[in-house]
């Protein structure tokens, strides 16, 4: 059976197969495999070919980054109890 006809029967919307491979490398990326690994994976030569394919799947993560960042360097905010002390009045 051929891939059209696969899709087809999957009721499944026309694609190539290599689309199948970008998806296939843009889930790992999402969910943090490393790039190294992808790389060899889709046989690229070396990792800023997966790179330059895949950066939009980096721009994606940008907002991540950045909500991981803040919470690494924003303090925690404690709340001290204020101590309340009666001033006397010198006479």
């Amino acid at each position: 059976m051929d891939f059209n006809r696969a899709l087809e029967l999957a009721g499944l919307p026309k694609m190539r197969f290599h689309d199948l491979r970008h998806t296939a490398a843009s889930l790992l990326l999402n969910n943090k495999a490393p790039v190294t690994v992808v790389s060899g994976m889709l046989g690229h030569s070396k990792p800023s070919v997966t790179l330059d394919i895949y950066a939009h799947v980096f721009h994606d993560m940008q907002g991540e980054a950045a909500i991981i960042m803040d919470k690494l360097v924003t303090p925690i905010l404690v709340e001290i109890p204020q101590v309340k002390t009666k001033v006397q009045k010198k006479d």
